[in-house]
């Protein structure tokens, strides 16, 4: 039976994360039989550190919320979904489209003008383009405190569902000189899931600008005394689950791959990874033959980068087991895997892990190059071959990458032992926006290490380097070339992305060196 158990790896390019949960339970099955853990310092050092940097991370970034005197605020049960941080309020009018100009002012109020200060067009809507879910048949009201520069200032807000606008009677109350608590009913029909809030429409006046603060969207005919929403920071257990959790799965995984790979014939464990991979090519394939040529899919990932990661990742993992001629095939699969996705960082790394490829072929490897070769000559030659794969100029997304370090870096030298906590990142950023962003909100940092000094200063990033480093020299010692070479190419997936810990990524790697473990050091 222990000959066949590694054909669970089939489930590895699949579901990474379902492969994950069952490895680690046969690893800890195998540490509570007295084996000997494998690199348990180095995933200890890295908990630990990460850990110790998160109790020194700092949110002092995030503004302090105090509600004015005027604004009544209450206890309750019933939650407010949005944000007091209205960093990402747009003006917006046809010809402009949206244009993200709010600017943070005194007690918790963000002040956007009238006029595009670039166009000088009038704005006709004000609105975060943020989404809460409705139920048919409910009652919702939206309201919002308002301030401005002059006598007068008409808005209506519009409950902006599925369906469309829905300009709504709108009223303003006065609460204190120059300030109203403005607010609107709407009862959801069919086919409203979802409103964008808050969201009005600018119905004329003569004010120059307007401050909004304190949102709120709730279930009831009428507004009701003001509930601070989510700030977007996350809890310290929150923040340490995740690290600390990252550390015991690896580790865990890499107990269970160490059996798994003592017990598999290493042929049939690179097949069962190849069959995951082709399984996984068929979906991704029906996929984009559904969405139509230029599409990117993502197969049974999160997003597309994860597919083309994933598939780098598997494949140096059927080299790493099955040796160069399954090897070989495993690049093939994941080279149309990656032309899928997209995924042009992908694209770099998969020629890393094919030149290292090559390189192992002996006497035949200056063959095996210049085919490589050949074949780059010809993309090179026709690049509508290689579709987006082609698109390596500044463009755009490389442009936005730029700005993402920068304010990574800031993060980083204003707080740089435990950074500003995982997680907060995007709200780092938005509160902290470069000069004419091009993008805002960005999931992460798209580079390992900036993101990780960002959000967990230099004790995260020390501690995941005391990992590498574990890991390195044991795959050194065993003479584990391959593996190293697939450790070089994942580190190449995240200087322009942050897929690291994905499982996609992060568990072929663990896989990788519990097979260089499963071996005796040179």
């Amino acid at each position: 039976m222990s000959r066949w158990a590694g054909l669970g790896l089939a489930l590895l390019p699949l579901q990474a994360p379902w492969f994950a949960a069952l490895a680690a339970l046969v690893g800890l099955w195998r540490l509570l039989h007295s084996r000997k853990p494998y690199l348990g310092w180095a995933f200890l050092g890295m908990a630990l550190l990460g850990t110790v940097g998160q109790g020194l991370s700092s949110q002092g970034f995030v503004p302090t919320l105090s509600p004015p005197d005027y604004v009544t605020t209450a206890k309750s049960d019933r939650p407010n979904p949005i944000s007091p941080i209205l960093h990402g309020f747009l003006g917006w009018n046809h010809e402009d489209g949206g244009q993200r100009i709010a600017q943070r002012v005194a007690q918790g109020f963000w002040r956007i003008p009238r006029h595009n200060p670039k166009t000088g067009r009038e704005f006709s809507e004000f609105l975060e383009d943020r989404w809460y879910p409705l139920e048919p048949g409910q009652t919702y009201t939206q309201s919002f405190y308002l301030r401005h520069d002059g006598t007068q200032a008409r808005l209506t807000i519009t409950f902006f569902t599925q369906r469309g606008h829905h300009p709504v009677p709108t009223q303003m109350e006065p609460v204190a000189p120059g300030v109203w608590r403005v607010w609107a009913r709407y009862t959801a029909q069919e086919g409203d899931g979802a409103v964008r809030a808050i969201d009005f429409l600018n119905e004329g006046g003569d004010f120059t600008y307007l401050e909004v603060g304190w949102p709120q969207l709730e279930r009831a005919p009428t507004p009701s005394p003001y509930r601070m929403g989510p700030t977007g920071l996350r809890e310290l257990g929150w923040r340490l689950q995740w690290w600390v959790g990252a550390a015991l799965m690896g580790f865990l995984v890499l107990q269970g791959g160490v059996w798994l790979c003592q017990q598999t014939p290493a042929p049939t464990a690179a097949l069962a990874v190849l069959v995951g991979m082709l399984a996984h090519l068929g979906y991704a394939g029906w996929q984009w033959l559904e969405a139509g040529e230029g599409a990117r899919v993502a197969g049974l990932t999160p997003q597309p980068n994860f597919l083309g990661h994933g598939a780098v990742a598997a494949a140096g993992l059927v080299w790493v087991l099955g040796g160069r001629r399954l090897g070989g095939v495993a690049l093939a699969v994941a080279t149309l895997t990656l032309w899928l996705s997209g995924s042009r960082t992908a694209f770099w790394a998969l020629l890393l892990l094919g030149l290292g490829w090559g390189w192992s072929l002996g006497r035949y490897r200056w063959a095996a190059l210049g085919m490589g070769g050949l074949l780059a000559g010809v993309a090179l030659a026709e690049p509508g071959l290689l579709g987006r794969l082609a698109q390596v100029a500044f463009d755009h997304s490389a442009q936005a990458r730029l700005q993402f370090w920068q304010v990574a870096w800031q993060a980083f030298r204003e707080h740089p032992l435990g950074g500003v906590g995982f997680g907060h990142f995007p709200l780092y950023f938005d509160l902290h926006p470069p000069s004419g962003a091009i993008e805002y909100t960005p999931g992460h940092a798209h580079n390992l290490g900036l993101h990780l000094l960002a959000e967990g200063g230099l004790l995260s990033l020390l501690g995941l380097g005391l990992w590498l480093a574990g890991g390195a020299r044991a795959l050194v010692a065993r003479r584990a070339w391959p593996a190293l070479v697939l450790l070089g190419a994942i580190l190449l997936l995240n200087t322009t992305d942050f897929t690291f810990f994905s499982a996609w990524v992060y568990y072929p790697l663990i896989l990788a060196t519990a097979s260089a473990l499963a071996q005796r050091p040179h």
